[in-house]
């Protein structure tokens, strides 16, 4: 059975919203991948099956990356395959299990970032504190697949690092480089805040225009009705 993680790594309640745009026939361009979709795939999965779960993603949300990483980990039945990009969130997902990658596909690791933090020193200062944890216990990660030391891992992190197949496969990110390369492979891009904004306005709004018309139809009802009893009088 095989798993796409294609375009960015969204919290559950993101992606909720994504179906929930898409049922009342919104057009949402951009791919999305959730803890849901993981869980949902392997509920899914036939018995004695394998996960095949195939990469290509600049990345996302921090906390799903997470969460998605600890989902798949320590699987006996779960394979991983970076076709074209495992960067920032989608790369932690990638050290969850046996992995291989296309020959002309890439790996990058980074420091965590926001590009939406605000308020005065104090705030940025704690938020710089924050960061820095976030990057140690995603370091363990890296770790744990290559073997590195943290010292290592968190200096390649901070220097934003990326990774051809063949180094990626030599530092111990992926255990092997598949073939023949797989085919129709696209890159993506990491996204923004803006991008999680965009969904959540579109969701407001759409939410918003379908509860204006439940109550059109209701007061058209009520209406309706009331006209029904005045007749019958």
């Amino acid at each position: 059975m095989i798993l796409n993680i294609k375009g960015n790594i969204v919290s559950d309640d993101i992606k909720r919203m994504v179906n929930a745009l898409r049922d009342w026939g919104y057009t949402v361009l951009s791919d999305y991948f959730a803890p849901m979709d993981a869980k949902q795939a392997l509920e899914e999965l036939p018995a004695g099956d394998r996960l095949e779960v195939k990469i290509n993603s600049g990345g996302g949300d921090v906390y799903a990356g997470q969460e998605i990483y600890n989902i798949f980990r320590g699987r006996n039945d779960v394979d991983i395959e970076v076709e074209s990009l495992a960067a920032s969130a989608a790369s932690v997902i990638a050290m969850a299990g046996p992995s291989k990658i296309s020959p002309v596909g890439m790996v990058m690791i980074h420091d965590v970032s926001v590009s939406c933090a605000g308020g005065n020193h104090a705030d940025l200062e704690k938020m710089a504190d924050t960061l820095k944890a976030f990057d140690e216990a995603l370091s363990t990660a890296y770790v744990e697949k290559t073997g590195k030391s943290k010292e290592e891992i968190l200096n390649l992190m901070d220097n934003e690092t990326w990774l051809t197949a063949n180094k990626a496969v030599e530092l111990g990110f992926i255990d092997e480089i598949s073939r023949p390369a797989a085919e129709g492979m696209t890159m993506t891009n990491s996204f923004s805040c803006s991008d999680f904004s965009d969904i959540e306005k579109m969701f407001r709004e759409a939410k918003a225009s379908k509860d204006a018309e439940k109550e059109q139809l209701a007061t058209a009802k009520a209406e309706l009705l009331s006209d029904l009893d005045s007749f019958g009088e």
